[in-house]
């Protein structure tokens, strides 16, 4: 047994590890319904309807509270808050298109790359409303959360030796843990995640196997940064496994379209400004690869995407349309992980803040013809910690802030 077991070692790690479990899940979801791709296409079919009919976008941002399930068995898998840090401020800045690699994006592209106006920050209150980091640490006698069953949800439940979720209405849960394969110790899996549930015609929990599922999963060894990786880990040391993942649970595709036993130059991940690729880039940065014609334009593949399989040294972007579908999915079928985004946008118009940006006082005023009346104000800095918390109903107010509000 050692003695195979050693060979499937070597075998294994001269392969790639897999990327994303997309597929894996998807399959598993076939097995329990055998009318889940025809559902699945019936949401895939009003994200990309809507990325590329949508014209000009709300500006307002939408903020999603975040809590990381670190579950560990040994030190290493005990990651620092520091990391988790980390690792929220590469989503961040992906998403906003901040990343200090855009100047990377080639000219091809510069049209079409964008913010997605999407933000994200760690849960300050639990579920029972209580002060919280956003980040649970949980020990497990689990060594690994892969098993030769291929449950995808073990870390999910504390009857298995995970976590359970918090509301996953109210939250994005992130769970990270081991995801190797047992004994060999390789990583199976680097991460998956379960698209958005709560479209018309979608009994409930046909995205994840049950609602209390739904969020993203990370393999330890890729949150956050690890310039030193190896092996199978090198091509994934930036932190964008959990980009791509949320890419997922927001609605996004792989831009290849995820062809089985098709020419993947015919099937499409139904947004326009990603062009059709035949096939995933394999840890690479080919920036040579045009595995389709495209008309009227013949663009090369857009191994810049986070939706690819590319080094993550080449990934610096999403799309315009992508954008539009992650936001077509926050606003239809996650709307309760924001506040209410009408609300805000109808009042934001008569409320003047100055200066912006601060150091030390900011003010605040209402305009006389304005209804609005305030029971709180908070101000949260950059990292979307509440640094002031303010009850005040008068129409202008002073609030001295410390430490800066940035």
């Amino acid at each position: 047994l050692y003695f195979v077991l050693s060979l499937i070692s070597i075998q294994l790690s001269s392969q790639f590890t897999e990327r994303c479990g997309y597929e894996l899940h998807k399959q598993q979801r076939l097995n329990l319904d055998p009318e889940y791709l025809v559902k699945r296409g019936l949401i895939d079919q009003q994200i990309s309807d809507h990325a590329v009919s949508s014209g000009n976008r709300s500006e307002l941002i939408y903020r999603i509270p975040v809590v990381f399930h670190v579950i560990y068995n040994n030190d290493d898998q005990n990651l620092s808050d520091e990391k988790i840090l980390e690792q929220l401020d590469i989503l961040n800045k992906d998403f906003g298109r901040l990343n200090e690699d855009t100047f990377n994006t080639r000219s091809e592209f510069l049209s079409v790359a964008a913010s997605t106006g999407i933000e994200f920050y760690l849960a300050q209150w639990d579920p029972q409303g209580n002060p919280t980091n956003g980040i649970t640490k949980t020990e497990t006698s689990q060594s690994t959360f892969i098993n030769f069953q291929f449950d995808l949800n073990r870390m999910k439940s504390s009857t298995t030796g995970g976590v359970d979720a918090w509301d996953v209405n109210q939250y994005l849960n992130i769970w990270v843990c081991n995801l190797s394969l047992p004994i060999i110790n390789t990583p199976f899996i680097l991460g998956y995640a379960t698209p958005p549930d709560g479209a018309p015609n979608w009994p409930s929990g046909s995205a994840a196997e049950e609602p209390e599922f739904d969020g993203v999963v990370l393999h330890y060894e890729v949150v956050g940064e690890n310039p030193n990786a190896s092996g199978a880990l090198a091509t994934v040391n930036k932190g964008r496994t959990a980009t791509h993942e949320v890419g997922h649970y927001l609605g996004l595709r792989h831009i290849w379209g995820d062809a089985q036993g098709q020419d993947g130059c015919s099937v499409d991940d139904g947004i326009d400004d990603t062009p059709n690729c035949a096939e995933a880039q394999q840890q690479t940065c080919d920036f040579n690869s045009n595995s389709c014609i495209d008309s009227p334009i013949d663009f090369p593949d857009q191994i810049e995407n986070y939706m690819d399989y590319s080094d993550e040294n080449c990934m610096n972007m999403f799309t315009r349309q992508q954008a539009n579908a992650m936001r077509f999915v926050i606003e239809n079928f996650r709307q309760d992980l924001i506040l209410s985004n009408k609300d805000v946008e109808h009042h934001s118009s008569s409320i003047k803040l100055f200066p912006n940006p601060t150091t030390d006082i900011l003010h605040w005023q209402v305009s006389n013809t304005s209804s609005t009346v305030f029971k709180q104000i908070q101000i949260l800095n950059v990292d979307g910690k509440i640094v002031k918390v303010q009850t005040d109903d008068s129409s202008n107010c002073l609030l001295y802030t410390s430490p800066s509000p940035r």
